[in-house]
């Protein structure tokens, strides 16, 4: 296994912003130490963030949220990117479309990818479909991801996406063995 850790929407917004819940809340200290231990074995890590225009799609549906360059749209100061982190800007929910994440994982190997973020019934749901798709392997870390509409989505993951479902404190074994 060689993976990739992708973050996905752990913005100012999702956390204390216009789209904050409880659960996203509590996602923050898991999503730190996976992404700690993914530094600490040298597992690459993507940040995949909203970046919204006027014009997108989800701004009608969602209301404003994630606006390119606004502080809301920044990564949360518990998980800010240091060097040689990619970060991604995505328009719509999966870190896939019209991205050159694709690229960026292929050019460096990556078969699998780790996921990490908000929500797993939405951008999480759709960048794993969009992973799926092109061949990865998925890992979803639970307590590291928060579900918005379905509180359903990890039976639908597995039997949609194949995916592994795990916890935190659970990824360093299966990084040891993978």
């Amino acid at each position: 296994m060689k993976p990739a850790l992708l973050i996905i929407d752990m913005l100012n917004d999702f956390i204390s912003g216009p789209l904050r819940t409880q659960e996203a809340a509590s996602t923050v200290m898991p999503t730190s130490v996976v992404l700690n231990l993914c530094r600490s074995r040298g597992v690459p890590v993507f940040f995949l963030n909203d970046s919204h225009l006027a014009s997108d799609y989800e701004i009608k549906l969602w209301g404003a949220h994630a606006m390119k360059g606004s502080e809301g749209g920044m990564i949360i100061a518990e998980l800010k990117a240091i060097d040689g982190e990619n970060v991604i800007e995505k328009h719509t929910y999966s870190g896939f479309f019209d991205t050159a994440l694709d690229y960026l994982l292929r050019s460096i190997g990556v078969d699998t990818v780790i996921l990490a973020g908000l929500d797993a019934d939405i951008c999480v749901r759709h960048t794993a479909a969009d992973a799926y798709f092109r061949g990865f392997g998925i890992v979803v870390v639970r307590d590291a991801v928060a579900a918005r509409l379905d509180k359903n989505w990890e039976s639908y993951f597995k039997r949609v996406y194949d995916a592994m479902v795990i916890e935190s404190s659970e990824l360093n074994s299966l990084l040891s063995t993978g």
